[in-house]
């Protein structure tokens, strides 16, 4: 069984500091790790692995500037056992919408071939739920979002379970190939090894890019129907905050008489 990974490596919150002068956000220290849902995602992979034999590639879509940080992040999917990564970096991914980027990874994963597409239900850093979706109506092939479990059967098909609104679970049965989207709590993410971690920086990472892909600047235009105009920040307020100063009866004093002028109460 060959099982893809849709993981996308997103910036640790602690570390994102906003470049006002700039109107975006400051990447230059930016630490990188996989997006929570998707290391999810890789951990059912695994666990598919370990039970049926097979195969997990991971696949990736990011910034050219972000590659140092992407890398990182490939390298923790190593280290928990992935066979082989993807990755497929540019300088105008920030530019693109999901369409776009749904519509290269296809492309990817239809010279890859694979029985199991898997991804996180969403990105932490835009809350997107769509590119899961995307790439399987690409793709033509089934899927099934926000899974809670998955099982193997017969025949080529998998069953899966979802958890829906006021306790009601659903049960869909899919017929390989297939996409499904994960929520957290699916499993338990392992912890990567000292051994592997090192293991994992002497790992080949294959990179494409969308020349090799065929992918023309024209078809991207074409692709991409939502692009960012303007980023604006809220504006700096003056503080209006008044510390009253003396003893009790006197900034009782001072509060009745501000409160007075200010028309707050009547004598």
């Amino acid at each position: 069984m060959k099982i893809i990974v849709l993981a996308k490596a997103v910036p640790e919150v602690r570390n994102v500091r906003l470049a006002l002068k700039g109107g975006d956000i400051d990447r230059s220290d930016l630490n990188y790790i996989i997006n929570e849902q998707d290391d999810y995602a890789l951990e059912e992979a695994l666990r598919q692995k370990e039970k049926n034999g097979g195969e997990v590639v991971v696949l990736t879509l990011g910034e050219e500037a972000g590659r140092k940080g992407i890398t990182q992040m490939v390298r923790q999917c190593y280290a928990k056992g992935a066979d082989r990564a993807i990755m497929a970096l540019d300088a105008s991914y920030g530019d693109w919408d999901d369409a776009v980027k749904a519509r290269i990874a296809s492309s990817i994963i239809s010279s890859e071939g694979a029985d199991i597409i898997i991804g996180g239900s969403q990105s932490f850093d835009t809350a997107s739920s769509r590119f899961g979706p995307m790439v399987a109506e690409l793709l033509d092939i089934p899927h099934a979002t926000l899974i809670t479990a998955l099982r193997n059967e017969e025949g080529g098909r998998i069953t899966v379970y979802r958890d829906l609104e006021q306790g009601v679970q659903e049960i869909v049965e899919l017929a390989l190939p297939c996409l499904v989207t994960v929520q957290t709590g699916i499993n338990t993410p392992r912890y990567a090894s000292l051994n592997k971690i090192i293991a994992a920086t002497k790992k080949e990472i294959k990179s494409t890019s969308l020349t090799e892909l065929q992918i023309s600047a024209q078809q991207i235009e074409a692709w991409n129907r939502v692009r960012r105009v303007s980023v604006a920040f809220p504006t700096e307020k003056e503080s209006n905050t008044l510390f009253l100063q003396g003893k009790p009866e006197e900034e009782a004093a001072q509060l009745v008489k501000l409160l007075g002028e200010k028309g707050l109460i009547q004598r």
